[in-house]
């Protein structure tokens, strides 16, 4: 029973991560994610790691130059200012508190693409799966911390998050072949599963929510 569990989860993971690469490359252009399908905010919080490794504070403080509209985004729908905590952090050359506020940069960001799935009502079909692709890229810049929490506390929380991202994909609905066993969008699901994966993420990421 436990091996047929794992097959499945392994093919319903093959097909999600087909799927986010198929629509998600048709949509890339429309949301800047670059020839690559590289997100913006995903390239500044590599390049920022970077930096930080040398501890080349100046370069880093270019990089947030980049990222002005979502650090307003940020700021508009959930009332928490980044930009102040990362120069405040840059001049005092604080490492932990840089590395902390990246974090807090890639949560909000998965947050905000629930948020446009959200407010589309997931009527868009490309759309939606392109929001979703993206949530998918945050969360593999996430994925070292959660594992490490898993092998300190015992937990299998990744394994978690991978079944709620697979779920959150099926939750989009598919168009079929030619329009045979299309599956409508279903949004309350979606809403119910972003619930749960903020949830999880603030298990482990606590000072989200502080």
């Amino acid at each position: 029973m436990i091996k047929t569990k794992r097959i499945d989860l392994l093919l319903r993971l093959v097909f999600f991560l087909l799927s986010l690469e198929i629509f998600g490359r048709a949509n890339a252009f429309g949301y800047g994610y670059g020839m690559r399908g590289k997100d913006t905010l995903a390239a500044v919080y590599e390049d920022m790691r970077d930096f930080l490794k040398n501890n080349d504070y100046a370069g880093i403080k270019r990089e947030i130059e980049k990222i002005d509209v979502p650090l307003n985004n940020y700021h508009n729908y959930y009332g928490i200012a980044l930009k102040p905590l990362f120069l405040q952090a840059i001049e005092k050359q604080e490492a932990n508190t840089l590395i902390i506020t990246l974090e807090k940069l890639i949560y909000f960001g998965i947050r905000e693409k629930i948020y446009w799935n959200k407010k589309e009502k997931l009527e868009k079909p490309v759309s939606a799966q392109a929001m979703l692709r993206v949530i998918a890229q945050y969360y593999e810049l996430l994925k070292p911390k959660i594992k490490e929490y898993d092998t300190q506390n015992n937990t299998n929380l990744n394994h978690e998050i991978m079944e709620l991202l697979i779920k959150m994909n099926e939750s989009l609905g598919t168009t079929g072949t030619f329009g045979y066993k299309a599956q409508p969008p279903n949004l309350e699901e979606f809403i119910r599963l972003s619930v749960s994966l903020e949830d999880v993420l603030a298990t482990v990421f606590h000072y989200f929510l502080e």
